[in-house]
């Protein structure tokens, strides 16, 4: 992408509003209580990143349609963990008994291009998309702390256990991360960088210093 008038657009798709996905639902938290098992999964699905291969032709923008690079990264794509918490016993869920492999991201807010040409993408919390009373997971405490209510407010817990803190107490965890793209490689693993913290990120701008440092500057967006 060293052109000016070829390259990749990434996005973040951040959230949905339900009004606009769906005409007869209103836009407030009574939407995730009121959709199908089937909005909800589309929900989930237009959410997240999207990478698109542009073109500028006779000073018009274009997508190439069938572009090899375009893809969606939602809530059900494979992400693999890395940094100081792979593998550790709070990351391990009944999917993902090892801990090394989440799936899905959430609430990407912001993020940034690395000198070495990936892209980061970066979840500003994940603490109304979960069901289930907070108190009553073994982390409570934790959940606490990152804002965790039980609310639900897209719906997934009627539908997902993994969703729901009771049951699936560990899947909370494996969210708030900065996560790692290469859009040149449509078939890459993003991956979740955890030793850059877990908080609301909001974006991550990546520089390489003076003296050969890779120097990450981050926004933690949660109240307070």
């Amino acid at each position: 992408s060293q052109t000016s008038d070829h390259g990749l657009l990434c996005v973040n798709n951040e959230y949905v509003s339900f009004n606009v996905m769906f005409d007869d639902l209103p836009d407030d938290g009574e939407g995730g209580a009121k959709m199908t098992a089937e909005q909800v999964a589309l929900c989930n699905a237009a959410i997240g990143h999207s990478i698109v291969e542009i073109r500028r032709e006779n000073g018009q923008w274009r997508i190439v349609q069938d572009s090899p690079l375009n893809r969606r990264i939602t809530m059900d794509t494979p992400m693999a963990i890395s940094g100081p918490v792979a593998g550790h016993d709070w990351m391990k869920t009944s999917a993902d008994p090892e801990g090394r492999m989440a799936r899905g991201t959430n609430y990407n807010c912001g993020g940034g291009v690395t000198p070495w040409g990936t892209v980061l993408t970066c979840e500003e919390g994940a603490a109304d998309t979960f069901g289930g009373d907070p108190a009553k997971s073994p982390h409570a405490a934790v959940l606490e702390r990152y804002g965790y209510d039980g609310s639900d407010y897209y719906g997934r817990a009627r539908f997902d256990d993994r969703f729901n803190v009771e049951k699936e107490p560990n899947e909370p965890n494996r969210f708030d991360w900065v996560i790692e793209i290469d859009p040149y490689d449509a078939t890459s693993t993003p991956i979740k960088r955890t030793a850059l913290g877990r908080m609301a990120h909001e974006a991550s701008t990546v520089v390489r210093n003076k003296d050969g440092r890779i120097v990450v500057y981050m926004g933690d967006d949660d109240y307070f």
